[in-house]
């Protein structure tokens, strides 16, 4: 069973099940519910809509006859004025709650989705025995330090990224890198302070028969460079703040291990003590890939559907999707899952477009 789509296909509003199918091959059907329709008025209970708008001189003497003559009502609260009346006016309460920040949760299944479907789109595009996996640590330290380091973390990063692409451009290979963010849970149970853990896959060489690119101590100075702009102090021993390895399984299950290792599963009050704003390092070419590589609209739910109802082992995994309400009780209304064998990748064109030179 393979699915031949060439674009997304627009959504058809008699058609009542929408469905998205992954490039990772992860796939959703959900039943959509019919909107409630507008009141409409009939001739009887017709609302008259005045033809022509009042100016405020006619508003203003109409309002004369009906209070004789005395404005003073419209002057007792002058404009701008902070007198809240208890019978009138608007809510101090929130209308709706705060949203969650961003993070706070943990690693979503769509996070968790992109970046395994990144890491592998790696894999296939680069070999596995070209990968480097690499794992940044920060040293102990004092607290005011660990808090600048938590507070400038997604610079911190985002700096390791782009001095990391640097030092392979300059040995003349192109990589993505993708990554993940860990709790450390042993250290917060040691020490009782959360320290966040970096994870980095990318390409450390051209070809099996080359060296690496970047050594060991290379990488730990990258590191150091980039947590030190924001460390009050420089007395810390970084000897064991960088571990690079050669990837020998495959790379998004690498990945996949410390997702789950993140800390929001067994130790949630870590989630509370401090958190990224983002769990996962991925570049927005391969964000825009994933995007793009996603097909939706009727075909793909018709597929789907019919793919569901004849289901057998073999094809994968589905699950349904339950919702509950007083009226209806608990009910079905769609079904998530994996097909087995319909992964789709980018070419390596794809990922690195040539750009002619100037």
């Amino acid at each position: 069973m393979t699915f031949s789509l060439d674009q997304k296909i627009p959504f058809a509003k008699e058609n009542n099940l929408s469905a998205k199918l992954r490039p990772s091959g992860r796939f959703s059907l959900i039943q959509i519910f019919r909107k409630k329709t507008k009141r409409v008025f009939n001739h009887a209970n017709e609302i008259e809509i005045p033809q022509a708008v009042h100016t405020v001189q006619q508003l203003d003497d109409t309002y004369s006859k009906l209070v004789g003559g005395d404005f003073s009502p419209l002057r007792e609260v002058p404009p701008g004025c902070p007198v809240h009346s208890g019978d009138v006016g608007l809510s101090d309460e929130a209308i709706s709650p705060k949203r969650s920040k961003r993070g706070s949760k943990g690693i979503n299944s769509r996070q968790r989705d992109v970046l395994c479907w990144g890491a592998a789109t790696l894999e296939r595009l680069y070999t596995k025995t070209n990968l480097s996996f690499l794992t940044y640590t920060l040293p102990p330290l004092s607290p005011e330090d660990l808090l600048s380091v938590k507070a400038n973390w997604a610079d911190i990063t985002n700096r390791v990224v782009l001095r990391i692409k640097e030092k392979l451009h300059g040995k003349g290979i192109v990589s993505a890198v993708v990554g993940c963010v860990e709790l450390q849970l042993e250290r917060y149970r040691d020490t009782g302070v959360v320290y966040p853990h970096l994870h980095l896959v990318f390409r450390g060489r051209l070809h099996n028969q080359c060296d690496w690119a970047v050594k060991p101590h290379q990488f730990r100075r990258i590191w150091r460079s980039c947590v030190s702009k924001f460390l009050s102090s420089s007395g810390h021993d970084w000897r064991a703040s960088e571990n690079v390895q050669r990837i020998n399984k495959s790379v998004a299950g690498y990945l996949a291990k410390y997702i789950s290792k993140c800390g929001s599963k067994a130790e949630p009050e870590l989630l509370s003590a401090w958190h990224p704003r983002d769990w996962i390092i991925l570049g927005r070419r391969l964000r825009c890939l994933y995007e793009r590589l996603t097909y939706s609209g009727v075909e793909v739910s018709r597929l789907l559907d019919s793919v569901i109802r004849g289901w057998h082992p073999g094809l994968g995994y589905v699950n349904s999707v339950y919702i509950a309400s007083p009226g209806a009780g608990q009910r079905r209304i769609g079904w998530v899952g994996w097909l087995k064998g319909e992964e789709t990748y980018p070419t390596y064109g794809e990922l690195h477009p040539y750009v002619a030179p100037v």
